[in-house]
């Protein structure tokens, strides 16, 4: 006697949409797992400090292309994910980086990404799932930004503590938006 194990999930295949959301999910959990290690490394030297920075600003990038990959915006994306990609290679890359290029490249990068963010997520709220929370992230980055800009003689301490906590908030937020959709909870199907 054999038991039947099919269902109607077995034939079932994974929308479109899933692999871009697991993507935005993982990158947005190794956001918040490297601000954490900076938000409690806080006496790590501004080498190590550039290269964690510009290690996030780089996931937070890759994150920013992941988002709206499948979206109409694609472009919007793709920008948004420039300005921190380009903003962590300098950061981690700079020779000789001192803590006030570190803090300038990060907050120019955070206040230009933010405001971008923002704008997209309210003219297309429409159109992005989530749209709330992705416009959350982009006003904090904005925040942060001019922290880092208006505070650049702050010790590491500071600097890991405030960048730290932006990245983990940053990571935060994305995860929310990737797996707490409108509808997500509920079960709702649409045919």
């Amino acid at each position: 006697m054999a038991a039947n194990v099919s269902s109607s999930y077995t034939d079932a295949t994974p929308s479109k949409h899933t692999g871009v959301r697991v993507a935005v999910g993982l990158l947005g959990l190794a956001a918040l797992v490297i601000g954490i290690v900076l938000l409690f490394n806080p006496v790590a030297a501004a080498k190590t400090l550039a290269l964690l920075i510009g290690l996030s600003l780089l996931i937070g990038g890759l994150l920013e292309i992941a988002v709206g990959w499948d979206s109409g915006r694609r472009w919007a994306s793709v920008v948004l994910g420039a300005i921190l990609v380009i903003g962590g290679i300098l950061a981690a890359a700079w020779p000789g980086a001192t803590l006030f290029t570190v803090a300038f490249i990060t907050g120019l990068s955070l206040i230009v990404h933010g405001a971008v963010r923002v704008g997209v997520a309210i003219v297309a709220r429409r159109e992005i799932p989530g749209w709330g929370w992705l416009a959350l992230a982009g006003a904090v980055n904005v925040l942060i930004g001019v922290i880092a800009i208006a505070w650049p003689q702050a010790t590491v301490f500071v600097l890991s503590f405030v960048l730290g906590l932006q990245i983990a908030v940053f990571g935060l937020l994305l995860l929310c938006a990737a797996f707490l959709r409108p509808g997500a909870r509920t079960g709702a199907h649409t045919g």
